[in-house]
């Protein structure tokens, strides 16, 4: 038996963040009443009351929310199944065999795991302590469908290519906009800057995989790599922190290169990528 806890720095985190959301709400209603405030004739401050408590109201009530769940999510899991703590293994057990995939939930940063119909049994939080562990476990205990496994190619979808240009072409059009109307170095330099980091990361992200004939075809914009599977040495989910979130990515570990190759977001979650993967290393 293993239990998995809830971090007591996130709850202290949100505790935080909600008295900060309050204070801004208690500012706005107090803005109309400052004295000599020329905002007041204008109605300026009269909107920004109702922005700070609208915005900010609603910041509150999802952190409160969330505070109030965070003691119930803790998981312990055993040879038998998996189920919340607070619930105890009589209550609340879903054994291994009723879970039938686990799918990732980016945006909410937790694993839904489901049943065969597609409903969801368990919530599993990414901010748990040992969390890397608890999902490896769910990868031993849970089958995936031989058919899912069978998948041989994978691919970022035509919006990923789109948005990188478009977001090409929207700095390069404000840089000028800016440039042209005298902010030489916020329009010439600083979107400079950003057009270049946009072409950077986009150059050397995969955006495809390919399994076939004993190798692996990752695919970049610019140039493809072949990977043999004899010379892979390991494949692994790690775990990047991408703006206060967790991202998870299969790393492709090979013995002819000192990094390994990073595959993330290619139009499946990345725990069938990996089991895919592993399968065709035949890794144990």
């Amino acid at each position: 038996m293993q239990e998995f806890k809830i971090d007591k720095k996130l709850i202290t985190l949100m505790k935080g963040c909600l008295v900060f959301f309050l204070a801004f709400i208690v500012f706005g209603f107090l803005l109309p009443f400052f004295p000599d405030n020329e905002a007041e004739t204008s109605g300026t401050a009269i909107r920004t009351t109702i922005l700070c408590t609208v915005v900010f109201g609603v910041f509150s009530i999802l952190t409160w929310l969330t505070i109030r769940k965070l003691p119930y999510v803790d998981v312990v899991i055993d040879d038998d199944g998996i189920w919340y703590k607070h619930l105890g293994k009589e209550q609340g057990l879903i054994p291994w065999k009723k879970i039938s995939k686990v799918k990732e939930r980016d945006l909410l940063q937790c694993l839904y795991l489901l049943d065969s119909n597609g409903i969801k049994l368990l919530r599993v939080e990414y901010q748990l302590i040992d969390f890397e562990i608890l999902r490896y476990h769910l990868f031993e205990k849970i089958n995936t469908k031989p058919s899912e496994l069978e998948c041989s190619r994978f691919t970022k979808g035509y919006h990923y290519h789109m948005f990188n240009l478009f977001g090409v072409i929207a700095f390069t059009a404000l840089g000028l906009y800016l440039g042209t109307n005298g902010n030489h170095l916020l329009g010439y330099g600083g979107m400079s800057f950003l057009v270049v980091i946009t072409i950077y990361d986009y150059a050397i992200t995969a955006y495809g995989i390919e399994i076939n004939n004993g190798a692996i075809k990752i695919y970049y914009p610019i140039g493809n790599k072949n990977i043999l599977i004899s010379d892979i040495a390991g494949v692994h989910i790690v775990d990047e922190f991408e703006r206060g979130s967790r991202t998870p990515e299969v790393w492709v570990i090979s013995r002819q290169s000192k990094k390994p190759f990073k595959l993330k977001k290619l139009g499946v979650d990345s725990n069938l990528l990996f089991a895919v993967i592993r399968k065709a290393v035949q890794l144990p």
